[in-house]
């Protein structure tokens, strides 16, 4: 079942107003792919969504999980979030810092406490550099991304593979997954 309709995540009525789902039971889960806006594509540009807009919009989600008994929420977030952080790359902890990806990363570090408070079910997967492969299997590095490397990458279909199943099963619930599908700095494919 897909919640749909007009509005935006960082207002409670909107989030509440699409759970009502006429008659329907409620989902077992509740996905949340949010990212900061930019100006332009480029990850280095100059956001353009308040700052918090994503953990207000999981707050939000957290709210009306509540409301309709909704056990679980994955939120997709990013390998250098949270506890990942001194796992990536010297180079990526340098632009995560000193870069406007750093507002997103922020906002992604607040949503994790948002949701670990919560007491709601969570899995907070957090891959590395997206690319447009094909779907391949997915390596776990734990909750912190220890081993990752500096070239891992994994395609956004084989992410979508994955909180999928996260939504399934319970595998990763309560755990905030590094996952990747290829790294040539430490030599496995």
């Amino acid at each position: 079942m897909t919640l749909t309709g007009a509005g935006t995540p960082s207002k409670l009525d909107d989030i509440r107003n699409a759970f009502l789902l006429d008659g329907q039971s409620a989902p077992d889960a509740v996905i949340v792919t949010l990212n900061a806006s930019r100006r332009t594509d480029s990850p280095f540009s100059k956001p353009i969504t308040p700052p918090g807009f994503m953990a207000r919009s999981v707050a939000n989600a957290i709210t009306a999980m509540r409301l309709h008994n909704v056990p679980k929420i994955v939120v997709l977030q990013a390998l250098g979030a949270g506890d990942s952080f001194p796992n990536m790359s010297i180079w990526m902890r340098w632009v995560r810092h000193y870069t406007y990806m750093k507002h997103s990363y922020d906002d992604h570090d607040s949503v994790a406490e948002e949701i670990k408070s919560s007491g709601i079910n969570y899995v907070l997967p957090r891959p590395p550099w997206l690319t447009n492969g094909r779907v391949r299997p997915v390596r776990t590095f734990g909750d912190r991304g220890e081993g990752i490397g500096n070239l891992a990458t994994v395609s956004r279909e084989s992410v979508a593979e994955l909180i999928l199943d996260a939504c399934e099963k319970d595998d990763w619930d309560r755990s905030t997954p590094v996952i990747a599908s290829s790294n040539t700095s430490i030599g496995w494919q």
